[in-house]
């Protein structure tokens, strides 16, 4: 269990937190569909201004174009079977009438899927809908897709392009059309198609075009004391009713304004409440277009970005892996274990849940704290884990879906986060195990590249980094045990050291694109720019394949490698 830390106003916020306010405010919230861009949400983003100002936290309310797309009616007519009922998906192509071959490719991994002798035809899929499935289809010459989606059919994006897309962008948009049936409507398909060849006809309805999206921005501002500030962020819009997605986020983020607002006083950092629009149906548009319009005022100042997606779940007992920057940990598994008899294990950053700014070299802390576990009542069963509801991204996300007790646990786990960093003179971040991470990976993409591209050099820079990092966790330490009575001036070198060896260290280790741009929202793993290297065991050195390879990986092992010596210049 992690340590628990003795402080008084702490305590007394985290017996103020109140299930009853933030139900009644989600209740509120989750009255109305809120699709990205609609008067719907439109409204849901006035009322929760006039909530934070009646807080007393300076308010803005301004509208952005965005990139967001609104799926639907869809049809699928299989012959000989007749009709099956279906959904389609945000960024899809609209089609009135495409008629195919269907070919079962059953649950192929996406790399299979896009050698697939599909050309031609419509691709029969197993999961949800997501963009890599759907692009690997189209490379191997699909005209469409049917996805099998489990129990329920959830809404889905199917855009691999983060954020409104650029000229550039629009090539990687989806070309065909994709819809999603249900399991039962999946094994009647199959059983047809096991009596002979079959033709399907897909219709579907998809309204993608720029639209006016809300950006809600409210701040609290400590008295005098610079000029950093925590991000926390959450979505408003929704698919369907959006009780727990993401009703019960909006909920949390007006509980945490509330409690800190009366503590303003303490604070020494400022706090930025963002609510987005774009999430759902513009895949993160909201966010990306702060990232971008925001970008010196994130590097400079923003020491933090704490998101927040579906908490308070029914069922949702599994807190073992909310995500987490490796320096921040730490700091979140404290957060956990003093709520919950549960071992924190924690997760890199993913390419999801408005993670817009990773690639400036902000860290991430938390987005689904709690989740369903591995095969319980309420698993979702679209992932290895136990998601966030089998109604998730359907029209059962209603207020029934959330806990009381549970809205409240997530709650204190959040509070007890942000009033760390908020409070404390040294930011609670961890260099070292940042730099521990960084050199396992280098460890393994020295492994994949053996034989292909020395790594040395840059794992070396690495392992005199983590010296460095251990050496100032060591000063943190010391000037945090002196609280108060630190001196001033040290503890904002300090803080400044720390935030450059983010800034340098950061974009490299989780985004290939860096600070300019975004990153597919696909999967990837730590150092995203070498995952390339584990295609290198295959492939005979010297041959052209190989070489086409290294010209990739070489480029990007030097923005490593430069971003290791700039992040030993912010320690020294």
């Amino acid at each position: 269990m992690a340590v628990t830390r003795k402080d008084p106003a702490l305590t007394a916020l985290l017996e103020q937190v109140d299930a009853g306010r933030m139900l009644s405010a989600c209740a509120k919230i989750a009255e109305e569909v809120r699709l990205s861009g609609s008067a719907e949400e439109g409204r849901a983003f006035r009322r929760l201004a006039e909530r934070l100002k009646a807080l007393g936290l300076r308010v803005r309310l301004s509208v952005r174009p965005g990139y967001v797309s609104w799926p639907g009616a869809a049809s699928l007519e299989v012959v000989g079977l007749g009709a099956l009922p279906c959904i389609t998906h945000a960024m899809a192509a609209p089609c009135q009438g495409l008629s195919a071959g269907i070919v079962d490719l059953g649950d192929l991994p996406v790399r299979e899927i896009a050698k697939a002798e599909v050309r031609g035809r419509i691709a029969l899929i197993d999961g949800v809908a997501n963009p890599a499935r759907v692009q690997a289809a189209e490379a191997a010459g699909a005209l469409g897709e049917i996805f099998v989606s489990g129990e329920h059919r959830h809404e889905m994006i199917v855009s691999p392009v983060w954020g409104s897309p650029g000229r550039e962008d629009l090539g990687r948009l989806p070309r065909t059309p994709a819809v999603s049936i249900d399991r039962l409507a999946g094994e009647a398909l199959r059983r047809r198609l096991r009596e002979g060849p079959a033709t399907g006809t897909l219709r579907t309805e998809v309204e993608t075009r720029w639209r006016p999206l809300p950006l809600l921005e409210a701040e609290l501002l400590p008295p005098g004391r610079g000029r950093d500030f925590v991000l926390l962020s959450g979505h408003v819009d929704s698919w369907h009713l959006g009780a727990m997605d993401n009703g019960s986020a909006n909920a949390l983020m007006l509980e945490m304004a509330e409690l800190l607002a009366g503590r303003r006083e303490e604070l020494r950092r400022g706090l930025r409440i963002c609510f987005w629009s774009g999430h759902s149906h513009g895949r993160y548009a909201g966010s990306a277009r702060y990232a971008e319009e925001r970008f010196l005022e994130l590097y400079e100042r923003c020491v933090v970005h704490v998101n927040v997606d579906s908490p308070g779940g029914r069922g949702a007992t599994d807190l073992r892996f909310g995500i987490a920057s490796a320096e921040l940990r730490a700091l979140a598994g404290e957060s956990v274990e003093a709520e919950c008899d549960v071992p924190y294990v924690g997760s890199p950053p993913l390419r999801a849940g408005d993670e817009s700014f990773l690639g400036i070299g902000v860290p991430a802390l938390f987005m689904e704290v709690s989740e369903q576990p591995p095969g319980g009542e309420g698993s979702s069963g679209v992932s290895a884990g136990g998601g966030l509801g089998w109604w998730w991204h359907t029209p059962e996300d209603t207020l029934d879906k959330l806990d009381p007790a549970f809205l409240a646990r997530d709650a204190r786990v959040y509070l007890r986060a942000l009033w760390r960093l908020l409070t404390e003179p040294v930011l609670p971040f961890s260099l070292g195990a940042a730099a521990e991470e960084l050199a396992r990976e280098l460890a393994l993409r020295a492994e994949q590249c053996r034989g292909h591209l020395n790594l040395a050099p840059t794992m070396l820079d690495a392992e005199r980094l983590a010296a460095r990092a251990e050496a100032l966790d060591a000063e943190r330490e010391r000037l945090s045990a002196l609280g108060a009575d630190a001196p001033r001036e040290q503890v904002g070198r300090l803080n400044r050291r720390i935030m450059a060896f983010e800034r340098a260290l950061g974009p490299a280790l989780y985004s290939v694109s860096g600070p300019f741009g975004q990153d597919p929202a696909l999967a990837v793993g730590l150092l995203p720019g070498l995952t390339g290297a584990e295609e290198l065991q295959g492939l005979a050195p010297g041959s052209p394949e190989a070489e086409h390879l290294l010209v990739d990986l070489r480029r990007e092992l030097n923005r490593v490698a430069l971003a290791v010596r700039e992040a030993q210049r912010a320690l020294r």
